[in-house]
């Protein structure tokens, strides 16, 4: 017997999901069945937390040869215990002194010391706000990064181009060519950016107010002017957001660079300033706070220390002189404070940076010195990592890294947001649409049909999904068994439009007489995904709700503006 509830998504594409469980089962290939799981299953269990540390000494320089023993590791005011430590110079993973193991004894051809492992994964990914930049300083700090990807993406070094310009554009996916990273950039470099009509816009809302007659005529102008900043400012944090969420399941270091000429603490701070020095009596400055966006900025730093990802935040405005200097300030009757200008533009790319273990790259017009310093970031670090009791639950908490020596500066993520389980997934099967995620420990089949007309516009492409019974865990109840698979799916189509995730829990339930002759089939799931023409990327994961084990698969598919359409007969 069959059960299939039909279950309906609607997504921005215009992509509708509709869903079909079956409890079918068919014939699997012949192999020793593993034993169903059975028995209690904790829901809290013990992982291990890793960090990324950079050690500096007085002068910038890395600090190698320590052990840990060194290190201080602590998690809400707690102190862990070091139980994972691996130093990494010069791009490779390093045995620590104390686990080299002893001389063999004396033979005719003594066996090489083992000192060194394999050379972890880097991914860099650059983000070129186009939205916050003005063309010169874009152009000028490009080439020095086209020069540091050239020179350092390669082997198991990878780099991503992001492009922001009131959208996000991924410009060239994950690649060790340096040489094709570095000729992307440079085409970005003959791009339009939004920076210079801020600009302009500014000096068309000073003027306003110098010829303002009422403090309350300046302020809406003015906070009209923020508005529109706060609106592009929100569209740019999102966009951010996105790209380090895709990162959540990608293994490897992971270093963002983001490129602007700075984004505002509290757009437009400048010049509730500039009315408040005018009109002394207004409640000029008091406005700076109605557009504080701290809060949002933070919403950065988790996303980043829970993906595992460094930002290195470049203001590409570099080294400024004092605005009031510029021709078009001169005549104005006030002096916009530039320290406060200045203040508002760097203190969120500080803050990022800081939180994350990464470095805010500021007031430098070569900025080819600090890229270099990056990469002495992925190149000599400590990997530590420490074990902790996990609820499944997504929680906050704060940690940090301390060294027992003095005179030594430490880098590292200064917190982390614990994940459940449903948290990890859905992001891990989102990502996937982007960098292809191969782990099917469930040993699941995904079989894609003929798409066939639903209606006018869309079409139904049948989709069957098959996990061996073997790979299951059933739980006895009585004289039955019981278990439950989540399925999650996501669409993508060519032009980047994104459907809605969705989830759907399937139970299974069958007497132990009966499950015990399943042992070599498979549970079958059947699904119709309706979609539009053209290509699309579907990502699905398969989750045992019982033991956690996940299998993702990724599958691309083109339906035909002509699908399903019978051949003209002949004539």
């Amino acid at each position: 017997m069959s059960i299939r509830p039909a279950f309906l998504l609607r997504a921005p594409l215009l992509l509708v999901v509709a869903l079909a469980g079956s409890s079918a089962v068919s014939q699997a290939p012949a192999g020793k069945p593993e034993t169903p799981a059975g028995g209690f299953v904790a829901r809290e269990s013990i992982t291990v937390t890793n960090l990324d540390v950079v050690v500096t000494d007085g002068k910038g320089n890395r600090v190698t040869g320590l052990k840990k023993e060194d290190f201080i590791v602590v998690e809400d005011n707690l102190e862990q215990l070091v139980t994972n430590f691996s130093p990494v110079e010069q791009g490779r993973f390093v045995l620590p002194v104390e686990e080299t193991p002893p001389a063999p004894a004396p033979a005719p051809a003594p066996a090489p010391a083992p000192a060194r492992e394999k050379m972890p994964r880097t991914r860099i990914i650059v983000f070129v706000d186009s939205l916050h930049l003005s063309p010169f300083n874009r152009n000028r700090v490009l080439r020095n990064v086209e020069i540091f990807v050239r020179e350092n993406v390669k082997d198991n070094v990878e780099g991503m181009i992001v492009a922001f310009n009131r959208s996000l554009k991924i410009r060239r996916k994950f690649t060790n060519d340096g040489r094709d990273l570095s000729d992307v950039l440079r085409q970005i470099e003959d791009e339009s950016t939004m920076g210079q009509q801020d600009l302009s816009d500014r000096r068309d809302v000073i003027k306003a107010i110098d010829d303002s007659t009422t403090a309350d005529e300046a302020a809406g102008r003015v906070r009209s002017y923020c508005q529109s900043l706060d609106n592009d400012l929100n569209f740019t944090i999102d966009a951010m957001n996105t790209t380090i969420n895709q990162l959540a399941g990608v293994e490897g270091r992971k270093i963002f660079i983001h490129i602007s000429d700075g984004l505002p603490q509290s757009p437009g701070a400048e010049l509730w300033k500039y009315i408040s020095d005018k009109y002394p009596n207004s409640v000029g400055l008091m406005s700076t706070f109605e557009f504080d966006r701290t809060t949002k900025y933070l919403s950065v730093v988790q996303a980043a220390n829970s993906s595992g990802v460094s930002i290195y935040a470049i203001d590409a405005a570099g080294l400024t002189v004092d605005s009031n200097i510029s021709a078009e300030n001169r005549a104005t009757s006030q002096r916009i404070d530039a320290f406060l200008e200045q203040n508002n533009l760097e203190s969120m790319l500080s803050l990022m940076a800081e939180e994350t273990g990464g470095e805010a790259i500021l007031n430098k017009n070569d900025v080819l010195g600090a890229l270099k310093n990056i990469e002495k970031d992925y190149t000599s670090y400590y990997s530590i990592g420490y074990r902790s009791l996990r609820t499944g639950l997504d929680r906050p908490h704060k940690v940090e890294v301390k060294l027992k020596k003095k005179g030594l500066t430490v880098r590292a993520r200064r917190s982390y947001l614990e994940k459940g389980v449903e948290t990890k997934v859905r992001e891990a099967v989102t990502s996937a649409l982007f960098f292809p995620r191969d782990d099917n420990p469930l040993a699941v089949g995904l079989e894609v049909g003929k798409p066939a007309p639903a209606d006018r516009e869309n079409f139904a492409v049948p989709v069957v999904i098959r996990i061996p019974y073997s790979r299951l865990a059933m739980l006895p109840e009585g004289s039955k068994v019981r278990g439950r698979v989540v399925f999650y799916f996501v669409v993508i189509d060519s032009a980047g439009k994104q459907s809605d995730l969705t989830t759907q829990p399937q139970p299974i339930e069958y007497s132990a007489k009966e499950f015990e002759a399943l042992a070599r089939k498979d549970f079958v799931y059947s699904v119709k995904l309706i979609m539009i023409p053209g290509g699309q990327k579907l990502s699905i994961a398969v989750r045992d709700d019982i033991t956690n084990q996940t299998s993702y698969l990724q599958k691309s598919v083109f339906i035909s503006a002509f699908a399903g359409e019978e051949a003209a007969p002949r004539k």
